[in-house]
């Protein structure tokens, strides 16, 4: 997406909100934002909750884009509007959350005759989905479906033939629309229908060759674990050796040296208390002002601590290896073992005059559709 593309999409999403344009420059634009705008990418939620609590007037956000600062004007002060910006990311999100569902209508140019008699406008379900083929390797396609309300049947590629038509939100004087013959819910289990047709028709050597990678994965993995699991009491009897071998050194090397007297120092001086009492500060601040230890200030004023027998660390004990084993071989089949999502974009009503083309039996058979060869 290029600054140019930006700054179009950009221009479009104000112009659907019909926001107040301050300035068009080439290289930057001052917009006034709308209140729905502001709220999604104003950045002040707290300054709306005020206004909406107090019941008052509210001061429009009047905000600069730049789409070249390296063009910008003396003087001129406007936030960089690119495709990797925050901003740019809020109004791709507030784009989809307003325009995920719409209702068009034709607007036919001259259809209206000297007689003024009336046109009918067809309902048409719009739905554009993306189908994800899914192991350690992802595939998505894309499908735009229509599915008539009237006359029941779906066609591809319905966004394609939608743009080339003049739509707008509002019905034409003299157009009506046509009755609903089914509802929406059929119309979202026909193409419920037609998004399993088109998958059986897709090729599945993509899931052979997924299951056959998860299941060299699982052989090594197997292998791995009963090697480990051989190691493991060769490994336990070297601990053992080695803790017997630390056991007999020191004593070997204290036999042969003479008994060493105390020093002065610790036969002369005696202890009446084997904890010296150290005064505390009043309050923590000052006690960690003078370098003490949090657990030390607590202790000193009463808190008590649990003993280590009573501590309940089954939580936090060491996995075994079968455990371990378990857990790993549920990631891999998570991660190499196929499956399929269906995800709805968006979609809308719309009435239309004209009709799409319909697709002759050698586009329906076979895997070239028109939404399949559009790989994101």
């Amino acid at each position: 997406m290029q600054q140019k593309q930006v700054r179009q999409f950009v221009e479009r999403y104000f112009a659907s909100f019909s926001a107040h344009i301050v300035e068009s420059h080439p290289d930057y634009m001052t917009v006034k934002l709308p209140v729905e705008v502001d709220k999604d990418i104003g950045n002040r939620p707290f300054y709306w909750s005020w206004v909406e609590k107090m019941n008052i007037a509210y001061q429009p956000l009047v905000l600069t884009f730049a789409f070249h600062p390296d063009r910008l004007p003396e003087g001129v002060r406007a936030e960089y509007l690119h495709l990797g910006a925050g901003r740019m990311q809020q109004i791709f999100d507030s784009a989809k959350k307003h325009g995920r569902f719409l209702c068009m209508y034709e607007q036919k140019a001259g259809a209206m005759s000297a007689s003024r008699r009336s046109t009918p406008l067809v309902p048409w379900l719009g739905m554009n989905l993306k189908v994800s083929f899914l192991c350690d390797k992802r595939r998505d396609i894309l499908l735009y479906l229509g599915i008539n309300l009237h006359n029941p049947r779906i066609v591809h590629d319905f966004t394609s033939f939608l743009f080339r038509l003049p739509l707008t939100p509002a019905i034409p004087d003299y157009f009506y629309t046509l009755d609903r013959r089914i509802t929406v819910a059929e119309a979202a289990k026909m193409a419920e229908q037609e998004v399993a047709r088109v998958l059986e028709a897709e090729d599945q050597s993509w899931a052979m060759e997924a299951r056959a990678r998860l299941q060299e994965e699982l052989e090594i993995l197997s292998a791995y674990y009963e090697e480990l699991a051989r190691r493991e009491p060769e490994a336990a009897d070297q601990e053992l050796e080695d803790a017997d071998a630390s056991e007999e050194n020191p004593k070997k090397e204290t036999a042969g040296q003479p008994d060493e007297q105390p020093s002065i120092e610790a036969t002369e001086i005696e202890w009446s208390d084997p904890q010296p009492v150290v005064e505390q500060p009043k309050s923590f601040d000052e006690y960690r002002a003078t370098g003490g230890r949090i657990l030390d200030f607590l202790r000193a004023n009463g808190i008590q601590t649990t003993p280590r027998e009573e501590i309940d660390q089954k939580e936090w004990r060491k996995s075994t290896p079968d455990e371990e084993r378990q857990r790993r071989m549920e990631e891999l089949k998570w991660q190499y073992e196929p499956r399929i999502e269906v995800q709805f974009i968006n979609g809308g009503l719309f009435y239309l005059h004209s009709a799409p083309p319909i697709a002759t039996s050698k586009e329906k058979t076979g895997a070239k559709f028109p939404g399949s060869g559009r790989i994101l």
